[in-house]
């Protein structure tokens, strides 16, 4: 399946796994990429010193093509995508600021770099900073979407900028990535389907949950970090989106030292960045906290009230649990054949 994405980065198929923070570890970059997509490493607000493993461990594993994920205004972003620019990934994938610098950087040594964005402006900017594709998040995805659905953004976008699309949100199976080629996409990007997989890492109760899950499963609030935020309907995230579960923030101070530690980060460095952001930047940075340890419940004990999971309206589309690999020829051949199902079915006059 040859497009714009395929030539631009090298790789067999136009799909990529989203570079979801604490989720899309190695052993999903190495699946994803072995099977012919690009794969996304999640380093967000990692250690630098675990995100350079990371990255040692996928090149141990996979010679092809490679791209890492970070959203700037988190801590340690700077760090990784620094860390990355050195050791010469292949892609680099930002978000949440300015790139113009990145470009500059990765352009010294041959890499690609991609702007992840949910609005017009945003997409209009990165090419601006001379990004070289753009992830397109509609208001299906999971995670930080916007307010405009993929099926407008993508044909928006494709009026108003050159560079290659990729549609984010909405897509679990061939039909929607037929779908998303047909507004002017050139590849998909899932998380949903991702980690709904045998390689996800997430705990066994929440993929039993996500295959059981229909359309309208999903939370979409700016109460669980101050941004517009789409999880799971699980009964944790559900007790915050309807204000049941009030913010403890004794509670979540206590926790902000393991935080800090897995940041790899002296607790009076997070605490002086948290003092910095003022009075709403840092209740909003307490929220943004309590919902990271969720992550972390969700992917080591399952508790339901507890975790949380980022999950776009396309896990109703998910029904069962297979390998990524399983996944992205399954999607390939569906998407073939619905396009010669739409080919025998349209005709000119």
């Amino acid at each position: 399946m040859k497009t714009r994405i395929t030539d631009l980065f090298g790789v067999k198929y136009p799909i990529l796994n989203a570079g979801m923070g604490r989720v899309a570890f190695p052993e999903m970059v190495v699946a994803v990429t072995n099977a012919g997509g690009l794969g996304n490493l999640g380093a967000g607000s990692n250690d630098p010193k675990e995100t350079r493993k990371h990255i040692e461990e996928i090149r141990k594993l996979t010679d092809r093509p490679f791209a890492l994920n970070a959203p700037l205004a988190l801590p340690n972003a700077m760090d990784n995508v620094k860390l990355a620019l050195d050791m010469e990934v292949p892609v680099i994938n930002y978000s949440m600021g300015k790139g113009d610098w990145i470009v500059e950087r990765a352009r010294k040594y041959g890499g690609k770099v991609m702007a992840s964005v949910n609005s017009v402006k945003l997409a209009q900017s990165a090419q601006k900073h001379g990004a070289d594709a753009v992830i397109v998040a509609g208001h299906e995805a999971a995670g930080h979407a916007g307010q405009i659905t993929t099926f407008i953004l993508l044909q928006r976008l494709k009026e108003v900028i050159d560079i290659p699309l990729i549609a984010a949100g909405g897509v679990a199976n061939g039909r929607g990535l037929a779908a998303a080629l047909a507004l002017g996409a050139d590849g998909v990007s899932m998380g949903t389907r991702m980690w709904t997989t045998q390689e996800g890492v997430m705990h066994q109760n929440f993929k039993d949950w996500a295959v059981k899950a229909d359309v309208d499963g999903t939370l979409f609030s700016t109460k669980f970090d101050g941004y517009w935020l789409r999880v799971g309907n699980t009964p944790g995230p559900a007790g915050i989106a309807s204000g049941a579960e009030k913010l403890n923030i004794f509670k979540v101070f206590l926790n902000s030292f393991e935080i800090a530690k897995e940041m790899g980060q002296p607790y009076s460095k997070v605490f002086m960045d948290v003092i910095k952001r003022g009075p709403r930047g840092t209740y909003d940075m307490i929220r943004m906290a309590r919902m990271l340890t969720m992550v972390e419940a969700s992917r080591k004990s399952g508790d339901f009230s507890k975790g949380q999971v980022g999950a776009g309206q396309s896990v109703g589309l998910v029904h069962d649990l297979p390998t990524i690999k399983e996944v992205i020829e399954r999607i390939v051949n569906e998407a073939y054949d619905v396009l010669d199902e739409l080919g025998g079915k349209i005709e000119r006059p």
